[in-house]
């Protein structure tokens, strides 16, 4: 998989489009038997700090329904820009004094009870997205690895074919959003794709495959994981 230079990280960050929105993804492994305790520390002593903290757009909590590695819990936070998420980091130590505890006292408390978790940047582009962000049954998340030299082909086609082609699906399709990752485990690019149903997903992966235009994407995709989420609304901020 690629590994992106530590100064194109850096770039890229600095160098955010118009139109763009950074997420940071945290995805937990609990200790056997404490999933609730966990979403519980999630629900009671992080939110409220979430609610007061203005520089984060949203924050969004989901569990899993079918993922090729297991995953007890997936929370998203969403900023205007990496710059976003430093103002959001003094906010949240604020609001945390005015709670009467601290940031590192809450994450402690998460912390104790993951046995692993993985962090991880995305950069969502308003002009690789379209529809509802919210209120499908499923989120499919689709973590890419792009083809060397092949990232301005992949965002043309996915810009100019992919996503009207999405719009006019006869399947409950709500919405996709796309944007290349910023820190990852060798990613390059996520797609989320908002459907009803588990039918719906494999409606649209039959539909793919029949398209003109999907050898090109295969040959663009060198790999690519999935992991289908159902969101918690009780995790959920703005």
């Amino acid at each position: 998989m690629t590994n992106l230079p530590a100064l194109y990280l850096i770039l890229a960050a600095m160098a955010q489009p118009a139109g763009s929105e950074v997420r940071q993804i945290v995805t937990f492994k609990f200790q056997p038997g404490r999933s609730a305790d966990a979403t519980t520390v999630f629900r009671e002593r992080a939110l409220p700090l979430y609610v007061d903290n203005a520089p984060m757009l949203r924050f969004r909590g989901y569990r899993e329904a079918e993922s090729p590695e297991p995953l007890d819990l997936m929370v998203v936070s969403s900023f205007d820009g990496m710059e976003g998420m430093d103002a959001s980091n003094r906010a949240l130590r604020e609001s945390a004094a005015k709670h009467g505890t601290s940031v590192g006292a809450v994450y402690g408390e998460i912390g104790a009870l993951s046995q692993s978790h993985r962090d991880e940047f995305v950069e969502i582009h308003d002009a690789l997205s379209w529809g509802s962000r919210d209120g499908a049954a499923l989120a499919v998340w689709l973590s890419l690895e792009i083809a060397p030299g092949a990232t301005a082909r992949f965002e043309t086609l996915l810009r100019e074919t992919i996503l009207p082609w999405e719009k006019d699906l006869d399947i409950d399709l709500s919405g996709s959003e796309s944007g290349p990752y910023l820190i990852s485990g060798g990613w390059d690019y996520v797609r989320v794709l908002r459907v009803g149903s588990l039918g719906d997903f494999h409606a649209y992966l039959r539909e793919i495959r029949e398209q003109p235009w999907a050898q090109e994407l295969d040959l663009l995709v060198t790999s690519s994981k999935q992991m289908l989420l159902v969101p918690v609304p009780e995790l959920s901020v703005r």
